[in-house]
């Protein structure tokens, strides 16, 4: 199964060629408020380069969210047109799945991984996985809130905790002092489209999967227009 699989919840943009799991092309962009100008070049250098077409796909993957509005709203609405002109399904990963994912190879059974996202003025989005047989298992409802305020929930948990993402670094000092389980902290601070693909494959497996009204963005919290309106 071919999967093409982009990223675009965060600063950095990446599309990537999946076999199945296996990664065949991935490359990354940095490209701060340029998501709707770097991102359809992207994907065309990529095909290119790996002599595949868009009709070649079995699968497409996007990051659904939460992160930058602007640049979910551009990744998913890219995939939709996508979807809708190919008629090939289509699966929707969160950013926290995919910083999770890099976590493969934890012991599950010590350890909860922390997805944490920069949500800006000392506030994150924040997911709790584990892994059952190789594939990722969300066992929280995602939240967003105030650091001090999650790290008071994570010292809750029954398992100790293995933080990964770019809050995890930003925080790092407030996690030390804070955490009262025995954690680690993973230095990538990236979502990748590889990621990304990889869950969407396990998803795709499960059934989990649809055409392009199949997409849909976890947002968490409103945008700043949003909360200026409601103020």
């Amino acid at each position: 199964m071919k999967i093409l699989a982009i990223d675009t919840a965060t600063e950095v943009c990446s599309v990537a060629v999946l076999e199945n799991k296996n990664v065949i092309l991935e490359k990354t962009l940095d490209a701060v408020n340029t998501h709707s100008v770097a991102l359809m070049p992207l994907i065309k250098e990529v095909l290119t380069e790996c002599n595949l077409e868009l009709n070649s796909m079995d699968l497409f993957a996007c990051d659904n969210g939460p992160g930058s509005f602007t640049g979910i709203r551009i990744g998913l609405s890219t995939i939709k047109a996508f979807c809708d002109v190919t008629n090939i399904p289509c699966v929707g990963v969160t950013s926290l799945e995919g910083f999770a994912y890099k976590l493969s190879n934890i012991p599950c059974d010590e350890y909860y991984i922390c997805s944490l996202l920069n949500a800006n003025h000392d506030n994150a989005y924040c997911g709790i996985f584990t892994f059952d047989k190789g594939k990722l298992v969300q066992t929280h409802d995602y939240f967003f809130d105030n650091i001090s305020n999650i790290l008071d929930y994570i010292n809750t948990l029954e398992k100790n905790v293995f933080f990964v993402g770019n809050c995890s670094i930003l925080f790092e000092d407030m996690i030390k002092s804070n955490c009262k389980k025995n954690y680690k902290i993973d230095n990538n601070t990236n979502i990748c489209a590889t990621d990304i693909g990889r869950v969407a494959f396990d998803k795709f497996t499960d059934g989990n999967y649809g055409d392009s009204d199949f997409l849909q963005p976890l947002y968490l919290k409103n945008s700043s227009a949003e909360s200026k309106n409601t103020n």
